[in-house]
């Protein structure tokens, strides 16, 4: 094992800044309909990779697609890990029915991406609220999850309880004025929005450059994004960590920015609450680092997958 860690921390030396320097490109190429869901876009493992599969599954917010995982993605393939990316159903290049969408929805959508595509037991990396999710299939799938990443997750201090009413009614009176709603997803991925609630992601603000605006831009003129966008917003979502966690006996990893700032009132969830809860999984926080830990530092991100996949 100790070989093993030296290789990877070699591997990352030489490949961090490479991955960085990567366009915001599309990185999916294949598409699978999925009942209840339509059409899913998603990219397979590549050519010559070998082990058991690894599957990144993005978080839910304004913007949100596969490309968070734009700078992760390329240190996964060099390892010749066979990885599965994709948008989920309501954002990027996926279908976008207008539906009010629930933390069930990613659950059902979950289970069956895992057992309908991908066919094996794999690691399952997830980023924010969609570790709930992953947790959720984890308890009740084994089958289908081996371990479990959970980056940066929610159920603690956000995202644990229902909406409030200020969320509810925020919520019904967009719905119910697709104008009104038009100009909200507008004026969620303008520059100055972008820039604003990007810097709460980030411990390092010189990443907010324009190559990582322009994964957010991307889906400004996806505007049947906006569903999905407003059901995150008026906090549709929501499940606690404690309920998330039951009955889960693979191995799980929560990775944390040492250094995540909330934007809003709640205060930022840490390794230590997670762990108050589930002291039995393995918690690792990366010093210099904000929420978007995959974005911020992926080589670091990367290293820890890779060794915890081969435990």
């Amino acid at each position: 094992m100790a070989i093993f860690k030296l290789l990877v921390v070699f591997v990352f030396m030489i490949t961090a800044a490479q991955a960085q320097s990567l366009s915001g490109l599309s990185l999916l190429d294949k598409d699978v309909t999925i009942t209840r869901f339509g059409k899913i876009r998603y990219r397979a493992p590549l050519t010559g990779s070998v082990g058991s599969p690894i599957v990144l599954i993005h978080g839910v917010y304004g913007g949100a697609s596969h490309r968070t995982f734009r700078q992760l993605l390329p240190l996964l393939d060099q390892a010749k890990k066979p990885v599965y990316i994709l948008d989920l159903p309501g954002t990027g290049e996926s279908d976008k029915p207008r539906k009010r969408y629930s933390i069930e929805d990613l659950d059902q959508f979950v289970e069956i991406f895992l057992a309908e595509v991908v066919k094996e037991r794999s690691t399952v990396v997830t980023e924010s609220l969609t570790g709930t999710a992953g947790l959720k299939v984890a308890g009740e799938r084994p089958d289908l999850i081996r371990r479990l990443v959970l980056l940066s997750p929610t159920g603690i201090n956000s995202l644990a309880t229902p909406p409030s009413q200020r969320e509810e009614r925020l919520f019904e009176r967009l719905w119910n004025d697709d104008n009104a709603l038009l100009a909200f997803y507008d004026n969620l991925l303008n520059d100055n929005s972008l820039r604003f609630f990007l810097k709460f992601a980030f411990f390092n603000d010189a990443i907010i450059d324009e190559a990582l605006l322009d994964d957010y831009r991307a889906m400004k003129p996806n505007i049947d994004q906006r569903f999905i966008s407003l059901s995150f917003v008026g906090g549709q979502f929501y499940r606690s960590f404690e309920e998330s966690s039951r009955n889960i006996f693979i191995p799980v990893l929560g990775i944390f920015g040492a250094n995540y700032e909330n934007f809003q009132e709640t205060l930022p969830s840490t390794a230590a609450d997670f762990r108050a809860i589930r002291p039995e999984f393995e918690y690792v926080e990366i010093p210099n680092c904000g929420s978007s830990v995959q974005r911020e530092q992926p080589a670091a991100v990367a290293r820890e997958i890779l060794i915890f996949e081969e435990d």
